[in-house]
């Protein structure tokens, strides 16, 4: 599978919030049999779903946070986890004070003590309450000062609660000619990400933003947020690379901004060669291109074309005599080009050499075509999918054109490959002829007349391998300098002293390694399938869609989801946090998100989790619907899970893995791989990883003419093994088993589970999919606790949607609120005391109706019936 740019990591939830916010929903709404409407509410102080007291320390008092040893620390020392929520764009900026008060309230009555504050500086918001800057200018120096004066307001009524609070810069400006550019500046897409990397104007503009939000004093607590205790951490520039923001093929894509921009560059480019090269002679003979015979091609004439279709789309396949003709007609589009793939197989690459790939098109109506060489996934299942170099958009018309693309090929390591064609984008058909794959590239090499002394070399699209790696190398040291001007300005100018992290770790695959190097802690971000959008639809509220399976289904031996992919990326020797997290919705497996995410960061010893994002609140959402698919706080099978997941993360309950493996590199950090995951492959190439039982990290520390290694200190022997994969009826089950926590997470429709303390006995139902938690609210084992937490969800939603005949969109039907929950039919038994009682739980955490329990040898056990309509049950003493 290619994905698309919008499948990967790169997202703006309050563009489709704005969106979703006009959706008409029609007919009225309806609870179907076996959900119950469970509205989101403020949990009433002292209940069982207020967990505010993790948050012992609050206001001025709120100490300072600093890294040592690797972990996050107070002053005394202590070591201290975080486990947070993303407010974004509107979010962060309350309308009042009682606003604010009110969300940081229950903010901590959820167990969170840290909140990212992003997308402050949106173009999407400015002049309706939504952003930092005034409406009133269209250069973006000034700030807007009754905006600044809610966010203050926020900071400190977040403080109040024992918050703190996590200031992002450069997440979504959106630069403008006025700001001092060529009027093309506005035709960068994506906020002039990786442009603001290396064009000085726009380092200058994000060096005056910060200055201006990080000292400006906060009315509200008497401090700058450079020098408040209570902002604990500052972001640089969110989700940004030189080297490709969200794509795995680096240093692609450049040449097409604006021509200043790109001129910009190459002189960079040229000065850098000429500071490297000692004449034009030592450069032409680093470059040369290897010997290779550019004449035959690569692809195999008897190999077989392959068609692979998603729900939305239908194409039939027509081949020629051999493998390098065929006609793909497309008769159903979802818009979404990977929906629709035609796959040759059998191709073997090399990692570093150059290829091109060449061939004939036309369509019978102007369209475009995706073009991408990976990994053969059906030769290779035990491997996720990855790109080889190739993944490219080409615009085809009705005449016969010839298409040349050429890649430098990474991530092989001798895995197979298949070249793919991506059409889902429109119907229509398409014709290819003349199909060649070749090793080298035309025009490979420092060329006559070209001199970076006089700035003459451009950059390069059809380079020899030589040539890329020269590029590679340029591309990361400039980006590395662009971080440490950043991070030196704020810590000595502007006297910041929180812990800093320019970007994501894996934003430039290993290259990100070298960016981050001087960075007090390492970053990454994860969507458990992110919905794709339609080709040129990015964020319309109609045309998208998800796959809608749960990520326990990819919890394998040798991968484990999003969270696999994280635990490959974590640094050695730093904090390791994920400040975005999510399973959007509207899948009908989101409830497995909190309990997975939070038991298997504690298990693999990670230090922050930020959930994305909370969703608009108070008056922003005066019906209490799921607004968009990142919102958290309204979404049942989410926020209910907030108590359960925070008390477990932050007070440890899962134990750290003993066991651990580190990856060690060479220089430079991506000298033999361009992503950690490749390396780890080829380190550990049979057997299973154990996630759930084995930390891993990555030395961001090269080791001079070393190969990459993997070092396994000696292994403790296994203590304990609180998490654990088990095969219910219908499917897998994740189990957690804890002293003080335990749940079963999955298919436990039809089945039983044993999770120590808890054991479930559950009735077929809906998708047989659901979570099902206990935690001790006292800090006392479950069996012997006056007072248990037990959560028990399924699927939820808004009332009234309308999904489509493959259950994977409903466009803009996103339905009304309040929301509704479907009911788990199961039988739970707790450990210990069988004297507790039993109470259902309002949506507010109150006591409703004490519910029948019995007494078993195992313990107390109690039934969840037809009528009982809750997610919440509290055992207690009294």
């Amino acid at each position: 599978m290619i994905p698309t740019p919008a499948s990967t990591r790169f997202r703006v939830a309050t563009a489709l919030l704005i969106a979703l916010l006009g959706a008409a929903v029609s007919g009225a709404s309806t609870v179907p049999d076996g959900w119950f409407a469970w509205p989101a509410k403020e949990p009433v102080q002292g209940s069982a779903l207020d967990v505010s007291g993790l948050n012992r320390v609050r206001g001025a008092d709120l100490p300072r946070i600093s890294v040592q040893d690797g972990r996050f620390v107070t002053p005394d020392g202590q070591r201290i986890r975080f486990w947070g929520t993303n407010v974004s764009g509107y979010e962060a900026y309350p309308a009042d004070g009682d606003e604010a008060t009110a969300i940081a309230r229950r903010f901590a009555k959820a167990g969170i003590n840290v909140v990212r504050l992003h997308h402050l500086d949106n173009p999407w918001g400015v002049g309706t309450g939504g952003s930092i800057w005034p409406a009133d200018r269209k250069e973006h120096l000034e700030l807007d000062a009754a905006q600044l004066d809610k966010l203050h307001r926020f900071i400190a009524a977040l403080r109040d609660e024992g918050i703190y609070s996590n200031l992002n810069l450069k997440v979504s400006k959106q630069l403008v000619a006025e700001d001092g550019f060529d009027e093309s500046v506005t035709s960068i897409a994506n906020f002039q990400k990786r442009v603001d990397i290396y064009n000085r104007r726009m380092i200058d503009l994000q060096k005056d933003y910060a200055r201006r939000i990080l000292t400006t004093r906060n009315p509200y607590t008497g401090l700058s947020p450079a020098e408040d205790p209570a902002v604990a951490f500052v972001e640089i520039n969110n989700e940004n690379s030189l080297l490709g923001y969200w794509t795995r093929d680096l240093g692609r894509g450049l040449e097409k901004f604006p021509a200043p921009f790109v001129e910009d560059l190459r002189t960079q480019w040229n000065t850098w060669l000429a500071r490297n090269y000692s004449d034009d002679a030592a450069l032409a003979r680093a470059w040369a291109p290897a010997a290779g015979d550019a004449a035959r091609s690569l692809l195999n004439p008897s190999a077989k074309w392959e068609l692979s279709l998603q729900p939305g789309s239908n194409a039939q396949l027509k081949t020629g005599r051999d493998a390098t003709a065929l006609e793909l007609g497309v008769d159903a589009a979802s818009g979404i080009d990977w929906h629709v793939q035609a796959h040759l197989r059998g191709l073997t690459l090399d990692d570093g050499a150059v290829y091109t790939v060449e061939f004939s098109a036309k369509a019978d109506q102007p369209r475009k075509l995706a073009v991408g060489v990976g990994i053969d996934v059906a030769s290779r299942p035990q491997d996720p999918w990855r790109s080889f170099g190739l993944l490219e958009t080409v615009d085809l018309g009705t005449e016969w054109q010839t298409v040349r693309l050429v890649f430098p090929a990474h991530s092989v390591a001798g895995a197979p490959a298949r070249l793919s064609l991506n059409a889902a984008q429109s119907t229509g058909t398409i014709q290819i002829k003349e199909l060649r794959l070749v090793r080298d590239a035309a025009g490979a090499g420092l060329q006559a007349g070209q001199s970076p002394r006089d700035n003459s070399v451009p950059l390069p699209l059809s380079p020899s391998a030589a040539q890329w790696a020269d590029w590679i190398r340029f591309l990361a040291e400039t980006e590395r300098a662009f971080a440490e001007e950043l991070r030196s300005y704020l810590r000595d100018e502007l006297g910041v002293t929180a812990p800093i992290a320019c970007s994501q770790i894996d934003y430039g695959g290993l290259t990100g390694l070298n960016r981050e190097q001087s960075m007090e802690f390492a970053d990454a971000h994860a969507y458990w399938q992110h919905p794709d959008f339609a080709v040129g639809a990015d964020w319309d509220a109609a045309r998208w869609s998800i796959r809608n399976t749960p990520q326990l289904a990819e919890f394998r031996d040798r991968t484990f989801g999003e969270l696999g992919n994280l635990a490959l990326v974590r640094v050695a020797g730093k904090p390791y946090t994920i400040s975005e997290y999510d399973h959007p919705a509207p899948s009908e497996f989101v409830c497995e998100m909190y309990p997975e995410v939070a038991s298997f960061a504690a298990r693999q010893d990670w230090d922050i989790i930020y959930t994305f994002c909370i969703g608009g609140y108070g008056k922003n959402n005066p019906d209490g619907r799921i607004k968009e698919f990142f919102d958290q706080l309204h979404h049942p099978a989410k926020w209910s899970q907030s108590p359960f997941a925070s008390v477990l993360f932050r007070r440890g309950l899962v134990p750290a893995a003993q066991a651990s493996n580190e990856l060690r590199l060479g220089t430079p950090l991506w000298g033999e791989q361009l992503h950690a995951e490749v390396l780890w492959r080829q380190l550990i190439p049979n057997g299973p990883f154990n996630f759930l039982n084995v930390r891993y990290a990555v030395s961001d520390r090269g080791r001079p003419g070393a190969k990459a290694t993997l070092v396994r200190p000696a292994q403790a022997s296994r203590i304990s093994v609180p998490l654990r994969l088990v095969n219910g009826a219908s499917g897998k089950v994740y189990v957690i088993d804890s002293e003080q926590a335990a749940g079963a997470v999955g298919y436990l429709g039809g089945s039983k589970a044993d999770a120590g303390p808890l054991r479930v006995t559950c009735e077929s139902f809906g998708n047989n999919f659901a979570s099902i938690t206990a935690i001790a609210l006292d800090g006392r084992p479950i069996k012997e606790s006056d007072r248990v937490l037990v959560t028990a969800v399924a699927r939820a939603g808004n009332q009234g949607t309308e999904w489509n005949e493959a259950r994977n969109s409903f466009g803009d039907k996103w339905g009304e609120g309040p929301t509704i929950a479907e009911r788990v039919p199961a039988t739970i038994s707790l450990a210990g005391r069988a004297n507790r009682k039993v109470f259902a739980l309002n949506p507010d955490g109150s006591r409703g109706e004490q519910i029948d329990s019995t007494e078993s040898s195992f313990g107390l056990q109690f039934v969840i019936s037809d009528d009982v309509n809750t997610l919440h049950f509290e055992v207690a003493s009294n």
